[in-house]
């Protein structure tokens, strides 16, 4: 009798935590399809036309990496590929963003100045060339640029530059340097509180670092994102924006279906480091993803940069508030 009562509570107690386990696993679906999420339509994404990349008179390859739109231009940074070894470089088009026309390249021919970052000194524990310059931002007077090698597993110098001296004198010279032991891939610069967030291969981890280098804090992946606990996003280039963090890459779950889109935008809240929306890209059956590689926030409008520089590059922008008016009520 008593084998057989020991054998029912056994039973009951099974059962109750099956089923708290099941709450908790529907608790933490709940959270994750909590986030809203919206399609964009192909029909909001303007083309524009960009000068072929060229080097000394001669085409050249380059390998995308960052893009920051400026209101007098464009800067890119891109691995140069088609060179032994391989080089880490900045490009500038001095243009004009705000301009309606779909081609860049009708009054423009070339690139205005394009310049070789790659650091010419490193740690001396250090091996390999840094021809890896990443995902980019600017605190409204300098670019902070990270520069890695190109492996999971590889050092970094983000390096600051100043605007103005890029665009007057065409003089990179770096002004201050922030060594990292790790592949970081793209950096966003926030402005209250002052801050550097760096996401590494696969944004597997998070860095925050204050601007003077100093570490703040770093993040396991299901640490950084509060509200998500599933995060699994590879940033590529991510901006802050207002109070926002917009990160931009590529849909790395292993639970989306084959054939969908991978091009994935999310609105994150700094503050609470929550996802607030999320929008998701269509695919490009003849290049791949729009987020594989360069993404900015300018005026209202985000561009993208998505292919490798070559004689044909297309510069890609769709309406802001496409990602801001997501899980919004319509009037």
């Amino acid at each position: 009798m008593q084998s057989l009562i020991r054998t029912l509570l056994l039973c009951v107690a099974f059962t109750l935590l099956v089923r708290q386990s099941n709450a908790q696993t529907s608790s933490n679906l709940k959270t994750s399809s909590a986030v809203p999420v919206a399609h964009l339509d192909t029909s909001k994404i303007q083309i524009f036309m960009l000068p072929s990349f060229h080097i000394n008179g001669k085409p050249a390859k380059a390998h995308t990496q960052g893009l920051l739109v400026h209101k007098n231009g464009l800067f890119v940074t891109a691995r140069r590929d088609d060179i032994n070894p391989r080089r880490s470089l900045l490009l500038w088009l001095s243009c004009d963003p705000g301009s309606q026309k779909e081609n860049f390249n009708e009054s423009i021919k070339t690139w205005t100045k394009i310049w070789d970052i790659t650091p010419t000194s490193k740690p001396e524990t250090w091996s390999g060339v840094l021809d890896h310059p990443g995902g980019f931002d600017s605190d409204g007077q300098n670019l902070w640029i990270p520069i890695s090698q190109s492996r999971r597993d590889g050092q970094t110098m983000i390096r600051k530059f100043s605007i103005r001296s890029l665009i007057e004198k065409g003089d990179a010279t770096a002004t201050q340097i922030i060594t990292i032991n790790d592949h970081i891939g793209a950096i966003a610069v926030s402005h209250s509180p002052k801050r550097l967030f760096g996401a590494n291969w696969d944004t597997l981890l998070t860095y925050e670092f204050s601007l003077d280098g100093n570490a703040v804090q770093h993040y396991e992946r299901n640490s950084f994102i509060r509200n998500f606990p599933d995060w699994s996003i590879a940033v590529q280039d991510w901006k802050v924006h207002d109070e926002f963090l917009i990160a931009s890459g590529l849909d790395k779950t292993s639970k989306l279906l084959a054939g969908h889109s991978r091009s994935l935008i999310q609105l994150i809240n700094l503050k609470t480091r929550q996802i607030i929306a999320e929008l998701r890209l269509p695919r490009r059956h003849e290049s791949g993803n729009f987020t594989r590689e360069g993404m900015a926030v300018f005026g209202e409008h985000i561009w993208l940069l998505p292919d490798d520089l070559g004689e044909e590059n297309k510069l890609y922008r769709f309406p802001l508030n496409e990602l801001l008016n997501v899980g919004r009520e319509k009037p």
